[in-house]
Formats: structure tokens, sequence, C-alpha cells
């Protein structure tokens, strides 16, 4: 060892004192001992050692008291690595300890080979840390803001690059306060010849942004797809980042009906939640992602406000037998009409209600709507059958057991009438609370359906586990089934599939009079789609069904 380090050992059990300062004394370390924390204190006015270890239950003054009192000094005192070791395995213990923002925590009996590894990356740290660099001087959010205005005042095109480092907050926790410039500085040095100017900007704590220079974004994403290291006290760090790229035409319509400030911002929300669990992400938007933009920022905006009054709306698709023409059930499908941008799909505000935490709601909204119009729909035809959707993160948020709670107040007949849509990829979230829920609606007579069927990649397993009645074949199947003969072969095989589980199989997407006619020639009893009826509203398919 180059240098010789000095660590103060802390410890009332002076059989274990002696034993660790033995340890440390052959790894090459000088060694001070003391035996509580009055008694560290008094030799750190002499001494200032490179890293404290302390035991944390001592009389007089135990480990949290030392850290504690080391931190309301200040100065040198403060920045010392501190270890705490202890026999307390228990979380409110090493919760408190790592408020106390200590270096590490470490249990007893003692593991030497772990407790020498500590103390060797801490004081390397420490001893690097005259050499660390300073945090750097980064321009901020505005500086970029008034740039990209004075491109929308001027009409002029840009591109703007958006990166985050993915899992920032566990990064950053890895790294002492006195290393973390380390990471600015080299995520700088990796953006900065991607910025036309060379300029990169400070969007938020671990998100920086620049515009990029012409043609870069292929550069960028090649850049950023890389996993980075930071070398840190001799301890390589691995992170990986994700990015969002977005092509500014400041001439287009869609794209006028953002201020700048807005539009960035709507772009960090994008990404943040596009990344959030799937790391290393490049997403970059057009023309065409304008208008979604927009789309979802005004959901995140208005959403609780419209659920409130009453904007959002059910219309209901039916489903009809193929055999006989006659409608026989319908799907509820939620929309938001009368938004002020125009009408909103629940592809843009479904997201939106998640990530503002109105997701559950939403779904007890739809479930409200969707039991007093089966209510009415069942009054004019009993075995009328109301289908709706529950997303994988509703059937995870108590969202079955809820229902079963509509169902039991008053509401038993009509379980019999209702069918939960789960798409075929939410069955992989399943948990056995999950299951419970769903196995207790079943014992109603409410029915389980399976959605977007053969887009997924749920195994049988699943549905045996959940005894599904009903599986929808997705419309992707049928669009091409009169064109593509394989198209045709994959639904006569789910069709197979689907009796031998004893299910019934019903065909979305049915948009003409050839696709009707070869889904039943296939054994497909049950449809829905526009060649039939595009979805209406309940007085609408409450006059069909008057019909004689």
């Amino acid at each position: 060892m180059s240098d010789v380090y000095t660590i103060l050992c802390v410890e009332d059990d002076a059989n274990l004192r002696q034993l660790i300062s033995e340890e440390l004394l052959s790894a090459g370390y000088r060694v001070l001992e003391a035996v509580d924390g009055h008694a560290a204190l008094a030799l750190m006015a002499q001494q200032l050692p490179d890293l404290v270890l302390s035991d944390v239950s001592m009389p007089g003054m135990d480990g949290f008291e030392l850290v504690e009192t080391m931190a309301a000094q200040g100065g040198e005192l403060a920045q010392l690595p501190f270890i705490l070791l202890t026999a307390l395995a228990d979380s409110h213990s090493q919760v408190r300890g790592r408020l106390l923002e200590v270096d590490d925590y470490l249990v007893k009996p003692v593991d030497f080979d772990l407790l020498l590894a500590a103390i060797a990356a801490k004081v390397k740290r420490r001893r690097r840390g005259d050499s660390l660099p300073p945090p750097p001087a980064v321009p901020g959010r505005a500086l970029l803001l008034a740039q990209v205005a004075a491109a929308r005042t001027a009409q002029a095109s840009q591109t703007l690059l958006l990166v985050k480092v993915d899992t920032y907050l566990a990064l950053t926790m890895r790294l002492a306060p006195a290393e973390q410039p380390l990471l600015q500085h080299t995520m700088l040095a990796c953006l900065a010849p991607l910025a036309g100017s060379g300029q990169v900007f400070t969007w938020s704590d671990g998100c920086w942004a620049l515009l990029l220079a012409e043609d870069a974004a292929a550069q960028a994403a090649a850049v950023l797809a890389q996993r980075m290291t930071l070398e840190v006290g001799g301890v390589s760090v691995a992170y990986t980042c994700s990015a969002l790229c977005i092509h500014l035409d400041w001439q287009a319509p869609a794209l006028r009906h953002f201020e700048a400030a807005t539009l960035v911002e709507s772009c960090a929300l994008h990404l943040n939640f596009e990344s959030a669990g799937n790391p290393r992400r490049f997403i970059e938007l057009g023309r065409g992602d304008y208008q979604a933009l927009q789309a979802a920022r005004h959901a995140e905006r208005y959403l609780g406000q419209a659920l409130k009054s009453g904007e959002l709306t059910l219309l209901f698709q039916p489903r009809v037998d193929l055999l006989s023409g006659r409608i026989v059930g319908a799907e509820a499908l939620v929309r938001w009409p009368h938004a002020d941008i125009g009408a909103l799909s629940p592809g843009a505000f479904v997201p939106a209600a998640e990530r503002s935490g109105l997701a559950t709601d939403l779904d007890h909204w739809v479930i409200a709507q969707t039991l007093e119009a089966v209510t009415e729909l069942v009054s004019l035809r009993p075995g009328f059958i109301l289908s709706f959707n529950i997303s994988a993160q509703s059937l995870g948020r108590g969202v079955p057991a809820f229902l079963n709670a509509q169902l039991q107040a008053g509401r038993l007949a009509l379980a019999a009438n209702l069918e939960i849509e789960v798409t075929e990829t939410s069955m992989t979230y399943l948990t056995a609370a999950i299951e419970a829920d769903i196995a207790a609606l079943r014992a109603l007579g409410l029915k389980l359906a399976v959605d977007d069927f053969g887009m997924g990649y749920a195994s049988l397993d699943y549905l045996k586990r959940l005894h599904a009645e009903v599986i929808k074949i997705d419309r992707s199947f049928v669009m091409d089934i009169s064109r593509r003969s394989i198209d045709a072969r994959i639904i006569e095989g789910l069709i197979s599939l689907g009796r031998a589980m004893g299910c019934v199989v019903v065909a979305e997407g049915v948009e003409s009079a050839a696709q009707a006619a070869l889904l039943a020639e296939l054994g497909c009893r049950f449809a829905q789609g526009y060649h039939f009826y595009r979805p209406m509203p309940l007085a609408e398919l409450l006059s069909l069904l008057g019909t004689p």
C-alpha cells in the first residue's frame, strides 16, 4: 500500500476491538482505538483519521449519536467516511443509519473480507476527493426554452434531444456527494459533440437537453445505446441512458398549438413515463406525433375535471351472432367526445390516467356506468352480454374486488350478463390475490374474456388457471383473412383451440361481408366490427334491441 490510511475503530467490546484492530494492522492500516463516541471525538480533535468504523450499541455515546455529532460539528469531521458495525439487523436500525448518510452498514458477526473491502473502497475515495472536479457550470432550462421559443417565433426547424440517466436515484446513492460531479462531467462529454452549438442544458436532476446538430439523430441513438461506465475510487459503476428525440417543424399547424415550455415539458414527461421500468429507450417523434403529444398533455391536465363534470361517455359496439345476424351483446367503450382539442381516444387518456393517479377513479366510473347500462339492456333482452375492459394495472388495484362489492349491493342478478375483458399480455401480471378476486367474480356468474387473443404471449397455463369463457381474436388477423391464407389458418387454429378449452370465440374488427362469411365458414360464431355496427350511444342500442 503506497499510502498508510488511518482507521478509527470505536468499539466498547475490548475483545472484538482487538480482533478488528489486528485485521486492520495486518492489512497495512494505522489504527486508532476508542471505547465509545466521547472517546472517539477526543481522539479526532488531536488527529483526523481517514475513516471511522464504529459499533452502534455503546454506553455513553452510541454510534448513531457519534454520526449526528460529527455532522453537527461540520467541517472535515462531517466529511469523514463512516461505517457502522452492529448486531442490530432489524430494518429500523438500518433505515436510521441510511438516513444519517453513513457510507456503509455492516452486520455482526464480522465478515472481515467484506469489512476490509468496504474500508478499502471508502478510504481510496476519500484520498481521491482532493482531485475530484467541482460541479460543471451548465446552463439551465431557461436558456434552452428561450432558444426554442425564438425558433418558434421564426418558424425555424430544430431537433431537440432529451437524455435521462436510467435509475438515476439508485446511481447517485452509490456515489458520495463529492463524486456526483463526475457523472455530470461524463454526461456532458458524451452529449456535447452531438449538439449543434456544443451546448448542453440541464433540464432536471439526471436529465439533460440539447439541440442536435443536423442529421445527428442516428449518431445520438448509437451513442446512447451503449452501456456507460463511471470510474470512481477504483470501482467501475455501470449505467444506461434513455432519450427522446423530436423533430420540431414550427411551421406545422399542430405544433403551433404548443408554447415552447409546454412542448419541452410534455416531451420530458413522455420520456420519463416511457422509460420507467424499460431502460435504454430511444424514442423518436416527428410530425405525426405532435397531435398525440397535445392530446396526452390535455388529458394529464383535465382528465380529473372531466371525470367530475361528466364529460366522459360510454359507447357500445354490438356483438352479432354470425348465423342469425342477431345482436347478442356489446362491448362498452369509454370515450371523451367533448375535449377542447377534439375527441380523445382511450389511447390518449387511459395512459394519462395511469400517470396522474386517476386510473382507479376512471375504472370505478366505467364500472358504475356499465352497471347502469346493463340494467337497461337486460330489461329488453334478458340474455344480453355486456363486456368492458380492465387493464393489467387495474387488476392489481383492487378493481375486481370493487366490482364484486357493487354487485353484492343489490345487483347480483346482473353478474351473469357481464363479461370482463383482459388483454392476453395482462395475464402475465397475475398474482394469487388477483386470481382469487377473479374467481370470486366468476363464482357470481360473471364471465372472463381474453382480449386481443393471439397478439400476446400468455401461455395456455394462464387460460387454464383462470377458466376464461371467451377469447376475442385480434383484428390484425381478421383484417387480411380473405387475402392471406396464413391469417385464415391462424384463425382456424385459434377457433379450434377455443373450442378445445370450452371457450366462446369472438372475432373483432370485421369490416366486410367477405370477412364475416369466411369467419362463419371457419367455425367462428360471434363477431363485432364496422361491417355490422359502429360504436353507438346507449339510447341507439336500446332502440335497436327494441325493434322487432
